[in-house]
């Protein structure tokens, strides 16, 4: 009996650990599909994270290293959006926030900057999103929606969990601020609400707000001539830029005598703003500049906008020599065939568009399998009036959203 027993003890404990083996098996089975999984979902997620997009346009490098520094962030604020609460403000109230929990999750630039603000009655967050391209972008409320959500969202994270759950619990404005440049007027829309299709039957049921729009180009000269700033400088010569504009609104000698009364400091700012902006300065160029400056010399600084001016003029002819191209090119197709007609078009367009860089394949293609005559005549006029093919890409509405 006591045989017996030990064995069916035995086979018991056999069966019994065959049983564990087996459970673990299937749960180290399970957790390599698991890891396998998360490892898997990781790899996606790397590659649906939009690239960080880099600033190559030297406009927005410019105007970025001038708005980071607090004293000119402070006088832009006060002067040009001036709301009440702001007049009190000192560099000791705007904290530089690192943003990298946008760039982490969303394509935003790097020229866009966030600013924490410490107001009396509490936090206030200024999202500042430098718009200095040629064209308009429609999406603009959108983009802001998504850059305000993040930001609230951060906070929201980081906030202390017990405060959060307390009926008094508030989360911070965000008041995003747009600052555009370009000798186009600023027409896209500054509310949220009218991206919302059919927003009028949703009454106050939906989402709306509004951004602050300082447009340079609109920026009235009397306004900022009435301080004598930084910024009101840049303003003045990012505005005006042609020789013929400088004479026809205020005196060389009046620049001359503005800049030379800012601090060292500024002086220098401008400088460096003015050399990667308006034009390039060696060191040599930088410090005879300077001195100039400080001379009242306006030999140099005319000589400058006089370069510009006659680069500007260059751009004007290639301009007129393409729309002639374009009517010697319709005129041409007018008696031939449809199908030569198109051909020819959509070749034009192309050839117009090399006149401004290198064209994507995919691009290429598009235009080559465009079919509709009015459209590729719409193109090939668009294409003449471009500064560039992202600026043509963005006007016949073959840019979307990523």
């Amino acid at each position: 009996m006591h045989s017996i027993f030990t064995e069916n003890k035995r086979s018991l404990t056999n069966k019994r650990m065959k049983k564990k083996n087996k459970i673990k098996k299937v749960q180290n089975a399970k957790k390599v599909q698991s890891i396998q999984k998360v490892q898997n979902t990781q790899k996606v997620q790397v590659k649906a994270v939009p690239l960080k997009l880099t600033v190559d346009n030297p406009h927005d490098k410019g105007y970025k290293r001038i708005f980071s520094i607090k004293k000119n962030f402070l006088d832009f604020i006060k002067k040009y959006i001036a709301f009440d609460w702001m007049m009190e403000l000192t560099e000791k109230d705007l904290e530089l926030i690192d943003k990298e929990f946008i760039t982490d999750q969303f394509d935003t630039y790097e020229s866009d900057l966030v600013y924490k603000v410490n107001t009396k009655k509490g936090s206030v967050y200024l999202f500042f999103l430098l718009e200095l391209q040629s064209y308009n972008d429609f999406t603009m409320p959108f983009r802001l929606l998504v850059y305000i959500t993040a930001i609230l969202l951060d906070y929201f994270k980081n906030c202390d969990k017990a405060a959060r759950k307390k009926q008094a619990f508030r989360l911070p404005a965000v008041i995003p601020i747009v600052l555009h440049n370009s000798e186009r007027s600023w027409t896209a829309s500054k509310h949220f609400k009218e991206m919302i299709d059919k927003a009028e039957l949703f009454g106050d049921y939906i989402i709306d707000f509004e951004y602050v729009l300082v447009s340079i180009k609109n920026l009235d000269m009397s306004k900022i001539r009435q301080s004598n700033t930084l910024v009101d400088n840049i303003f003045l010569a990012d505005k005006k830029r042609t020789r013929e504009e400088w004479t026809e609104n205020m005196s060389m000698s009046e620049l001359l005598h503005r800049i030379r009364e800012m601090e060292t400091e500024d002086l220098n700012e401008w400088i460096t703003w003015f050399s990667n902006v308006i034009r390039k300065l060696n060191e040599d160029e930088r410090s005879t500049f300077i001195e100039q400056i400080r001379k009242g010399d306006e030999k140099f600084m005319c000589s400058s906008f006089e370069r510009l001016l006659i680069k500007e003029n260059e751009q004007g002819r290639r301009k007129g020599k393409i729309e002639g191209k374009i009517e010697g090119k319709i005129e041409g197709k007018i008696e031939g065939k449809i199908e030569g007609k198109i051909e020819g078009k959509a070749e034009a367009v192309i050839e117009f568009l090399e006149e401004l860089g290198d064209p994507s394949e995919v691009l290429r293609k598009l235009i080559m399998e465009q079919k509709d005559v009015k459209v590729l005549s719409s193109w090939l006029k668009i294409a003449a009036k471009s500064e560039s093919i992202a600026e043509f890409e963005e006007a016949v509405g073959l840019v979307q959203l990523q």
